[in-house]
C-alpha cells in the first residue's frame, strides 16, 4: 500500500526536494505539499487526512512550526510528525516534549539520514497500528512462563537469545523495559548466554548514579531470565545526533557519558559496546547509559566469552578491540571520543563499505581533523582516538580534567 505524507514547509523549493527524497525512496508515495503562507494555521479539526506521516517545517515563515505540533499532538489520531528544523538545542528539546516523532536538522538533512530516519517511524507506526487491535495480555500469558506483575505494551526488539519490551507494572501502572531472555538448552552456547545476562544484572544493581539506567528487578523462571530496568522516554543520542547538536550540548553530553563511564570503571566493569543508541533520555532530558549486554567485570576470565572473540559495534570499536586483544578502560575512552566525534560533526571519524574494512581504518587511518570552527575540541579528540592506548587519557577522571581550547 502507497504511504501518504503531508509535507508542511514556508518554501516552496524545500517542499519540493523533502518530497523528490520521499518518493525517490517510495516510488508510488502520495505526497501532499502544504505552504503556510496560503493556507493559514490549519483549523482544529484538521486530522492529517489519512495520512501515514507529516514533515512539518521550523520555523513556518513567520509563525513557529512549533505551534503547529502543539495543535496537532492534542488531534486524536493525528499521525506521527517528523520536525524539519535549525538545529537548535532549545527546540529540539521542545518538539520531542510536545510529541514529535523525530527532529532532523536542515544542515544535516540528505537523502540518506531522511529517508533512514521516516523508514523508523514509519516501522514504529505500523508495529503501534498493529498492537492496538489487540487486547493486552500479561507476559505470562504470552509464553513466557513464570513471568507475572507486568503488561506488555510492545515490543522494542527481539532476537534468537533476548528479547526487549516495553511494559507496565500491574500493580502500579509504572513504565518499564523488559529484558527477557530466553534459554533454549540445545541452542550452541546457551548456557554461556544466560551467564552473561545474569552478571549484567548482578554488576549493574551495584551501581547507583544519575547517568546509568536503573534497574528494578531481577527474575528467573522455567528457562527464561528477565531484569526490569526504567523507560527513559525521550529517545536516544542517536536521534539527536540526526538532528544536529551545537557543539557546547555536545560537549556536555560527552562529560555526562564520561562520569557515568567513571562509574562502572570504579566497580571494575567496562561497557564494551558505547554506541550513540545505548545513550537515552529521560522524561525530565537527563542522560542514562544504558545496555551492558556487553560489559563484563575487568577481572573475569576469558573463557566467559571466548577468547578472541569480537564484541561491540565497528564504527565505536577501539583498534584493540576490533582485533580481539586485551581491553581496559582504555578502550571504553576510544568508544566515547567516536561518539564525541560524531555528534561534533553529525558523520562517524571511520566509515567504509564492510566492517573489516573500518576496523582496519580505526587502526591504520589518521585521527581526522575538525573543520576550523571546532578547532578547539581537536586536543581532546586526538588524545581520546589515539591509536596506541598508552598515548590516549588513562583514566575518565583526565578525561573531565580536558578543557577545549578558548574560541
Amino acid at each position: 500500500m502507497a504511504i501518504k505524507v503531508i509535507v508542511i514547509d514556508a518554501e516552496a523549493d524545500y517542499r519540493s526536494l523533502l518530497s523528490h527524497h520521499i518518493t525517490t525512496r517510495w516510488q508510488d508515495a502520495k505526497v501532499t505539499e502544504i505552504n503556510p503562507g496560503e493556507t493559514g494555521r490549519l483549523s482544529d479539526g484538521f486530522a492529517g487526512a489519512g495520512s501515514d506521516l507529516v514533515l512539518l517545517g521550523h520555523p513556518l515563515g513567520s509563525e513557529s512550526g512549533l505551534d503547529w505540533l502543539h495543535q496537532f499532538r492534542h488531534v486524536k489520531g493525528f499521525p506521527p510528525v517528523v520536525i524539519i528544523g535549525d538545529g537548535d538545542e532549545r527546540s529540539i528539546v521542545t518538539a520531542m516534549r510536545q510529541g514529535a516523532a523525530d527532529y532532523i536538522s536542515r544542515t544535516r538533512l540528505n537523502h540518506t539520514t531522511l529517508v533512514t530516519l521516516l523508514e523508523g517511524v514509519l516501522a514504529d507506526r505500523n508495529l503501534t497500528d498493529a498492537e492496538s487491535s489487540q487486547t493486552r495480555l500479561p507476559v505470562s500469558d504470552l509464553d513466557i512462563p513464570g513471568l507475572r506483575g507486568f503488561f506488555i505494551e510492545r515490543c522494542i526488539s527481539g532476537g534468537d537469545i533476548a528479547s526487549v519490551y516495553l511494559a507496565r507494572k500491574a500493580d502500579s501502572g509504572e513504565s518499564v523495559v523488559l529484558k527477557v531472555l530466553r534459554q533454549v538448552p540445545d541452542f550452541g552456547g546457551g548456557d554461556t548466554a544466560l551467564d552473561r545476562f545474569l552478571i549484567e544484572f548482578e554488576v549493574i544493581r551495584r551501581l547507583s548514579h544519575p547517568n546509568i539506567v536503573r534497574i528494578f528487578d531481577l527474575g528467573v523462571a522455567d528457562n527464561h531470565a528477565y531484569i526490569a530496568m526504567e523507560y527513559c522516554s525521550r529517545g536516544s543520542l542517536k536521534a539527536r545526533i540526526m538532528a544536529g547538536l551545537q557543539p557546547a550540548q555536545a560537549e556536555v553530553y560527552m562529560r555526562c557519558i564520561a562520569h557515568a563511564l567513571s562509574a562502572i570503571h570504579d566497580v571494575g566493569i567496562l561497557h564494551r559496546d558505547l554506541k550513540p543508541t545505548n545513550v537515552l533520555f529521560r522524561e525530565d532530558e537527563t542522560l542514562a547509559l544504558i545496555d551492558f549486554g556487553l560489559a563484563k567485570q575487568a577481572h573475569l576470565k576469558a573463557e566467559l566469552t571466548g577468547a578472541g572473540e569480537i564484541f561491540g559495534t565497528p564504527y565505536y570499536m577501539s583498534p584493540e578491540q576490533g582485533h580481539g586483544e586485551p581491553l581496559d578502560r582504555r578502550s571504553d575512552i576510544y568508544s566515547l571520543g567516536v561518539i564525541f566525534y560524531e555528534m561534533l560533526t553529525g558523520t562517524k571519524p571511520y566509515e567504509a563499505r564492510t566492517a573489516m574494512s573500518v576496523i582496519l581504518k580505526h587502526a591504520q587511518e589518521p585521527i581526522p581533523r575538525l573543520p576550523p570552527h571546532l578547532a578547539n575540541y581537536q586536543s581532546g579528540i586526538d588524545r581520546m582516538l589515539a591509536k596506541r592506548p598508552g598515548h590516549r587519557f588513562q583514566t575518565v577522571e583526565e578525561l573531565l580534567s580536558w578543557q577545549p581550547l578558548p574560541v
